[in-house]
């Protein structure tokens, strides 16, 4: 019997029309099965007085992770409730036991929090930084920190030194037949010609020992003076350059206490910069400890204060110091002097009785808001252009 070919490709082309067909009526099913679980509410957290993530304004929510929630809930047709959390760690705390299926928050994936609860995909990121005071006398202060580097000090000094002994050996001084005013008049002269490296063929004598005196004068001039306009630049750009993190020395962080670091606890920042202090082997003593307040308000309060003893530096997060700094309009009193250069991911918590399946789904849409590019990227991110929910960058 001949084999008919195109019965053949007809039953594949149905088998394959019937597998699409499957594909795309089973999956939602299946969607409606994993949210008819939830036929009540669902108990939403997030920490709110946390702009631009969350924030508790004229009796509604607002926020990035705000945003970013009601997206996904219009999309999975979900109902919910949200409620305010005081602090990062005790939403962490409340989702661990049950308190709330989600929180929904810019809460940073760090190990210890993954010891006790599950994050859902990463949507932003975000990154330490410290804040610091800007100096109010940048001129003074600068060239205070040029003659106290010691590269400076011993060059000047070594450069001074060694024009001076050419100066006095030099024939233009020891020919002076004159008064002891008039050869301190020649010497002084002499000296500067040296120091200028300018005018030396007037201090040449005709003796070659007087040229091996000058010329050792000239390399030593070029040398100390390459290593002098050098350290100076160096530190002259530093000034405008924030330093990573790591950077941070033991003797800086311990100045810092003492001028003041205010950070909000319970918090990651805050978890960083105590493990941070603990590694400097620094003391817990009064004048050595951060300033701990409870709230991003309490944080504005204290840096509005116009006194001696309020902090001069803060540690937050990159995505959430700049709208800090806007709201106490402070923005051209700090900037940032050390950053974290590594991104940490930024994500939400599920509670620990959320269903798998939920969860799934939440995850789902999520990954399909950062392929489409649909997110919130902190001003530290990545260059790729991006279309925000709420139009921010």
């Amino acid at each position: 019997m001949r084999f008919k070919w195109s019965r053949l490709l007809a039953t594949t082309t149905s088998a394959f029309a019937l597998s699409l067909v499957a594909e795309f009526i089973c999956i939602p099913i299946q969607a409606d099965q994993a949210l008819d679980k939830h036929e009540k509410p669902l108990k939403i957290g997030t920490v709110d007085d946390f702009l631009p993530c969350s924030d508790y304004i004229n009796q509604t929510h607002e926020g990035m992770a705000i945003d970013i929630w009601r997206r996904i809930g219009e999309r999975l047709k979900l109902k919910y409730e949200i409620s305010s959390i005081p602090s990062f760690d005790e939403a962490v705390s409340l989702a661990a036991i049950g308190k709330f299926d989600v929180i929904a928050s810019c809460h940073e994936v760090t190990p210890e929090r993954l010891e006790l609860i599950q994050y859902a995909v990463p949507y932003t990121s975000g990154g330490i930084v410290i804040v610091s005071k800007q100096n109010q006398r940048p001129v003074v202060d600068l060239i205070v920190k040029i003659f106290r580097n010691k590269i400076v000090v011993r060059c000047s000094l070594l450069l001074l030194l060694v024009t001076a002994i050419t100066a006095y050996t030099s024939k233009y001084f020891r020919s002076a037949k004159a008064t002891r005013k008039s050869k301190a008049r020649r010497f002084t002269r002499a000296w500067t010609f040296l120091i200028l490296n300018d005018g030396i063929d007037t201090v040449i004598g005709p003796k070659i020992l007087d040229n091996i005196a000058v010329l050792i004068s000239s390399l030593s001039h070029m040398l100390l003076m390459s290593a002098i306009i050098g350290t100076t630049v160096t530190i002259v750009f530093k000034e405008n350059i924030t330093k990573a993190t790591k950077e941070l020395g033991n003797k800086e962080l311990e100045s810092m206490l003492r001028e003041g670091i205010a950070v909000v606890g319970e918090s990651s920042t805050a978890t960083w910069l105590n493990n941070r202090i603990a590694i400097a082997g620094i003391p817990s003593e009064p004048g050595l400890e951060p300033i701990t307040v409870k709230t991003k308000t309490e944080m504005l309060d204290l840096l509005r204060v116009r006194s001696a003893d309020h902090p001069h530096h803060f540690v937050a997060n990159i995505t959430t110091y700049s709208t800090k700094l806007k709201e106490a309009s402070l923005e051209k009193e700090f900037a940032i002097s050390y950053q974290s250069p590594r991104k940490t991911p930024q994500s939400f918590i599920f509670g620990s009785k959320l269903d798998d399946d939920l969860k799934r789904l939440i995850n789902i849409e999520i990954a399909k808001m950062n392929r489409n590019c649909l997110l919130y990227t902190s001003d530290a991110a990545d260059d790729t252009p991006c279309v925000d929910l709420g139009g921010r960058r």
